[in-house]
């Protein structure tokens, strides 16, 4: 997938919102994964909402530990979850 062109956006309830440049959007419910140990420290709002995009990949960093997922992982996800 080029990633080029997506934007991310952070929402309440730990909701991810990505778009893409050819106009589709992809909403994210993380909630669901924060008791999973690659994602339980995400349960912090602050963390959470510190999610930026880099390099094909939400990541979220607070300087002591970092949590990278790739977009591809997450749209995955998405799709499991219904």
């Amino acid at each position: 997938m080029d990633n080029t062109g997506v934007t991310l956006q952070v929402l309440p309830d730990y909701q991810l919102r990505l778009r893409f440049s050819n106009g589709s959007e992809a909403l994210i419910n993380m909630s669901h994964r924060l008791h999973a140990i690659r994602f339980g420290r995400l349960s912090s709002p602050e963390l959470f909402a510190a999610a930026r995009l880099s390099d094909g990949e939400v990541v979220w960093d607070n300087g002591s530990f970092c949590v990278r997922a790739s977009i591809n992982e997450l749209l995955d996800s998405m799709q499991m979850n219904g």
